[in-house]
């Protein structure tokens, strides 16, 4: 093949220009949608044009390519994106209230949360090696560990590669281990349980043929099952035990410094909190607080600040409310409690 073979054919080549829309468009663009009454003479955005960028119907005419056109409906919506006002007569200074910190009430309410506290968790061997046994002896048979190969001819052509299959073979490889894996190390090493403790479970279990038939898939499986059983019954031994000396200072957790707050937002006026308004998060907060307030039977409640930790295994917990009750003027309660949703007013 000759080189004048190939010349003047014919090819399509499409080329990306970044473009970028003008100021003599922009400002026909705002003349052409004052005349439509789509926005005001000081170019503020009227409600139908918003109604019309919502249901894309806008048509700015044939004057603006397509591509144009997106670009154009982006900068409207990002020109008409503007801060929330607030009505600052609204606005309230949050106060602590020193004579409810010195009250009777919280005092006693107090003296039963100060305290910090750490947690044990305690597992019942026994209940640990029962349960897994059982699991593991209902589980479905373990499938033996098999080798696949399989052999075909390739023909490698300039038009491409094909294959024709001519062989596949399948091989048990139960008992044929050189080495078999430390299943009590790998499964101790994820548990933290003692091998003996592991041993006696796969024994007791009587499935040590699948071990031999599969080593990796029962040890994943094993290692599963006793797993979740550990975690269940981790669950139900953790036990909260008191740090001694240690506790929570009032002056630590409720801070003194005045802060702002709006009553349109998260803010509700309270008269039997250590705070003269309640900042809440949610509306749910909100007339949980005044629920509170109102019921004659609470004496003082407040919203327990973030400062306020309990350790569990799965991390810190800050809880919601704590609460001082007084029922016929003898019974005296006390509650942490948690909004979760509206069936806990």
């Amino acid at each position: 093949m000759k080189p004048e073979a190939l010349v003047g054919a014919p090819y399509t080549e499409r080329i990306t220009v970044e473009k970028a829309i003008s100021y003599e468009d922009a400002a026909t663009l705002m003349t052409q949608l004052e005349n439509k009454k789509l926005i005001t003479k000081d170019g503020k955005i009227k409600d139908t044009m918003k109604a019309q960028l919502a249901a894309g119907t806008l048509d700015l005419g044939e004057r603006f390519s397509q591509a144009a056109q997106k670009a154009i409906f982006r900068a409207i919506q990002k020109a008409d994106t503007r801060p929330p006002i607030r009505d600052a007569s609204r606005e309230v200074t949050v106060r602590r209230k020193e004579r409810v910190l010195l009250s009777p009430q919280f005092t006693a309410l107090w003296d039963r949360i100060k305290q910090k506290t750490t947690y044990r968790v305690q597992i019942d061997q026994e209940t640990l090696v029962a349960s897994s046994v059982a699991d593991l002896q209902n589980m479905p048979p373990i499938p033996k560990a098999r080798l696949v190969s399989q052999t075909a001819d390739i023909d490698i052509q300039t038009a491409g590669v094909s294959h024709v299959e001519r062989e596949l073979r399948t091989t048990d490889l139960q008992d044929s281990y050189d080495a078999l894996p430390d299943i009590l190390r790998v499964i101790t090493t994820q548990t933290q349980l003692k091998r003996s403790t592991v041993g006696r479970i796969i024994k007791e279990s009587g499935r040590g043929c699948d071990f031999l038939s599969n080593p990796q898939a029962f040890t994943e499986k094993a290692l599963e099952i006793i797993t979740r059983n550990r975690h269940n019954l981790a669950i139900d031994g953790i036990r909260y035990v008191k740090l001694a000396g240690e506790e929570y200072y009032v002056q630590e957790i409720f801070d003194s410094a005045e802060l702002i707050a709006n009553l349109d937002r998260n803010a509700v006026p309270v008269d039997n909190s250590v705070y003269d308004h309640v900042i809440f998060d949610s509306q749910l907060e909100s007339r949980f607080s005044e629920s509170l307030d109102n019921d004659p039977d609470v004496k003082m409640f407040f919203k327990i600040p973030s400062r306020f930790k309990i350790e569990t295994p799965i991390g810190t917990y800050n809880p919601d409310w704590a609460v001082y009750l007084e029922k016929n003027g003898e019974h005296k309660l006390y509650f942490v409690l948690e909004t979760k949703g509206t069936t806990d007013l």
